[in-house]
């Protein structure tokens, strides 16, 4: 398998936009998170290996989250071998879903470009803003090719960057996400209403 030629860069660095992405992509099923409630509770784990197309790279998610709490994004892999990533909440419509969309996904009027803007960056610049802020403050705004929507990118220094924010979106919202560097890595969570804390009797 080739080494994806795309490279997101760290606030110091740079992003290197290579002219041609490896056309060798993981099959992309439309939500190919493998969510799961494995681990600590809201936290969003990237992560490599454990066989599977592309190195095992992909998102491990709790399916389920409340309103209001707080989720963690952990990044477990080493970006010195994979590169970095980024944690980017898109609308259900942006997300690839072919193989050519993951190869193209980094061109002009394309999500993955798109989220390189977020970040303060045409794709040949530093990144100056991140994470990246829309609309309240933490994880609710889902964004496109048009809008603006909340991301964080791990930098390419070392592995176990984490940040954390309050889930601001409503229950009844369901965050999509992806990786604008490794396309095929998406997932969703379902935003539900908090547990009414239990009334004290007397």
């Amino acid at each position: 398998m080739k080494q994806r030629l795309s490279r997101f860069s760290s606030v110091r660095g740079t992003i290197a936009i290579a002219v041609g992405l490896t056309a060798c992509m993981a099959l992309a099923p439309a939500l190919a998170s493998g969510a799961t409630d494995l681990g600590p509770a809201n936290t969003v784990y990237i992560k490599q290996g454990g066989g599977g197309p592309e190195g095992g790279l992909r998102f491990v998610a709790p399916k389920t989250i409340a309103s209001g709490a707080e989720l963690e994004v952990l990044n477990q892999t080493n970006p010195h071998q994979v590169g970095p990533h980024t944690f980017s909440l898109v609308t259900k419509g942006s997300l690839p879903k072919t193989k050519k969309a993951e190869k193209n996904c980094f061109t002009p009027k394309h999500i993955c470009m798109a989220i390189a803007k977020w970040h303060g960056t045409n794709g040949n610049g530093p990144v100056t803003k991140n994470p990246t802020k829309a609309g309240l403050d933490g994880w609710d705004t889902l964004g496109s090719v048009t809008k603006v929507g909340d991301s964080w990118f791990t930098g390419e220094k070392k592995p176990g960057t984490s940040i954390e924010q309050p889930v601001s979106a409503v229950a009844g919202t369901t965050l999509y996400f992806m990786c604008a560097i490794h396309p095929f890595m998406q997932g969703s969570i379902e935003v539900v209403a908090p547990v009414p804390a239990p009334v004290a009797t007397s």
